[in-house]
């Protein structure tokens, strides 16, 4: 596994980076967790590895499994999620950091943009994100559409 990738983001502008390469990662809501007691949010999903040039070897793409976890979360909000439905897969789209002004208390605001109009809002102290490849790659079955 010598191409796993590990980044960290600190900064709203690293957290773009880690959200190109985790767009299109597919989620279960049951494999999501919000740990009040750590102040951590974590997912774990299927990344589409955009990063990968074998097109030629894997015309699909790649996957490989990922973790996503951010710390000094201390609060997260749901919309359009349903928690009890732990086997629904979520498309995640993209995720965005907002520097929240200090008359709202400062801190920052991530969300997590994902196909069909949910979305998870997280507030923290500051981006303190980390996503870590955890297997291998595998074909993909295709590769996104973006057309649709």
């Amino acid at each position: 596994m010598s191409e796993a990738l590990k980044l960290i983001a600190q900064t709203p502008v690293d957290l773009t980076i880690i959200s190109s390469l985790m767009q299109d990662t597919t989620v279960l809501i049951g494999d999501m967790a919000w740990l009040p007691g750590e102040n951590r949010f974590a997912l774990v999903g299927n990344r589409y590895r955009w990063e990968k040039k074998g097109w030629f070897r894997r015309p699909k793409g790649e996957r490989v499994r990922a973790a996503l976890h951010f710390s000094g979360v201390n609060g997260a909000q749901l919309s359009g999620i349903d928690l009890r439905q732990k086997e629904t897969v979520l498309d995640l789209l993209n995720v965005e950091a907002h520097e929240e002004s200090q008359e709202a208390g400062g801190g920052v605001s991530i969300l997590l943009n994902f196909a069909g109009g949910a979305s998870i809002r997280l507030s923290a102290e500051a981006v303190d994100a980390v996503v870590t490849d955890l297997t291998g790659a595998w074909e993909a079955r295709a590769r996104p559409n973006h057309k649709d």
